[in-house]
């Protein structure tokens, strides 16, 4: 019975095959059916593609940029560093001559608020009120005047004098004739002589009054004048250090006037200055002008070190200084001493002390260099550098060897 059963089902078996490949081989295509993904596989490896580019622009984008600037070849200078200050050429200390209320001149009456104003010599700055000593000086005046004023007029014996002269003459012409005794003849040359005395009198009198009036008069001028504060130079209010109305002393510095013209005073440490000499070419930086570099010759060195910070002055002349250089003014300089031709340049700020971090194929490296000729702007690589190295110029202190990150190139100052 088992056997009849299988019999018949391998028959039919064998029967579907035959049917199959007759269908096959009366149709177009006799290679087997395409296997098909369902459509949510598809899907899935879209989305895991779509993922994996974010994942991997997030990496980019997040990834630290470093500023960087490349290690070229230029001309390398040694230079003394030092700090610059517009001094004015001239400063006078304006003081007090005598005791008294100081009044501001008018131009000047905002105290503080006048620091900065053009005055010129002679200028009119204050008075100080004595009201006293001009009191004494109108009447010193109007005596003077009184005096003078007698002086024009005649001796009050010249009259007298003349009178009797005019007689004694008289009198000559007629004793001879006996018509007139001898002793009225001397009695009136005594008499002549006598009024020739007392005009003489009056006259060295009136002289000494005079010129003791006069000298009186000018005394009181003089102290008046003490009490007109006048701006001794042209120049410019560079200080005020007294209020209207305050009482003030002899000697007391009232104003600071500056002169108009300027010059460079810049300061270099003791371990310098004895690169630096009188002649030699200097670029002076000053805050105002960030953006500009001055050229500038040394003119004088002085011989004395501050006593308090052992610095020494330098004196420079700017070649070119700019229309609006005003006294204060402050800056850095560089004392040019030597000069390499064709040097390898990194940005100074580039390197803390001798170590540089360069990016290299993506990844941060550090370096050692010999740093030889070193200025404010560039310094001279004389190895751990190679010209085209990108070197980080900011925030060094964020990366570290072996860190990925992205670059920005920045303009590299250009060579001195």
């Amino acid at each position: 019975m088992l056997s009849k059963i299988y019999e018949q089902a391998a028959t039919r078996t064998a029967a579907a095959g035959h049917e199959i490949i007759a269908k096959n081989s009366h149709g177009h295509h006799t290679s087997p059916p395409k296997l098909k993904f369902p459509e949510s596989k598809s899907i899935l490896w879209i989305g895991g593609a779509a993922v994996a580019v974010i994942f991997a622009a997030a990496y980019f984008f997040l990834m630290p940029v470093a500023e960087v600037t490349q290690v070229r070849r230029g001309t390398a200078i040694s230079a003394v560093y030092g700090t610059v200050r517009i001094e004015p050429a001239f400063v006078v200390r304006v003081r007090a001559q005598n005791d008294g209320f100081i009044r501001l001149a008018e131009a000047f009456s905002a105290g503080r608020g006048a620091i900065g104003k053009s005055v010129e010599k002679g200028q009119l700055l204050a008075t100080i009120a004595d009201e006293e000593t001009s009191r004494q000086l109108k009447q010193a005046r109007a005596d003077l005047q009184a005096a003078v004023d007698r002086a024009a007029l005649p001796l009050p014996s010249s009259e007298l004098l003349k009178a009797a002269e005019d007689n004694l003459q008289r009198l000559e012409k007629v004793v001879s004739s006996g018509n007139v005794p001898a002793v009225e003849y001397q009695k009136s040359k005594s008499e002549v002589n006598r009024l020739r005395g007392a005009v003489e009198t009056e006259r060295i009198e009136r002289d000494r009054n005079l010129n003791s009036l006069e000298e009186s008069t000018k005394k009181l001028e003089a102290e008046m004048k003490n009490a007109e504060v006048r701006s001794p130079i042209d120049g410019i209010l560079t200080n005020v250090q007294t209020i209207d109305g305050e009482l003030v002393s002899d000697g007391n510095e009232l104003f600071t006037v500056s002169s108009r013209q300027t010059y460079v005073r810049g300061e270099v440490n003791e371990e310098d200055v004895g690169e630096v000499k009188a002649g030699m070419k200097a670029r002076v930086q000053l805050y105002a002008y960030r953006t500009r570099t001055f050229d500038a010759r040394v003119t004088s060195v002085q011989p004395a070190a501050d006593p308090t910070t052992q610095r020494y002055t330098v004196v420079l002349e700017m070649e070119r200084p700019p229309d609006n250089l005003m006294v204060g003014m402050t800056g850095e300089m560089n004392i040019i001493t030597g000069v390499h031709e064709n040097a390898l340049l990194v940005p100074t700020r580039a390197l803390l002390v001798d170590q540089a971090l360069v990016v290299n194929g993506g990844l941060v490296q550090r370096r050692t260099v010999n740093v030889g000729f070193r200025t404010l702007d560039v310094s001279e690589a004389l190895s751990g550098l190679s010209e085209g190295d990108h070197a980080i110029i900011s925030d060094q202190d964020k990366f570290h060897s072996g860190q990925p990150v992205r670059q920005r190139m920045v303009i590299p100052p250009k060579a001195p």
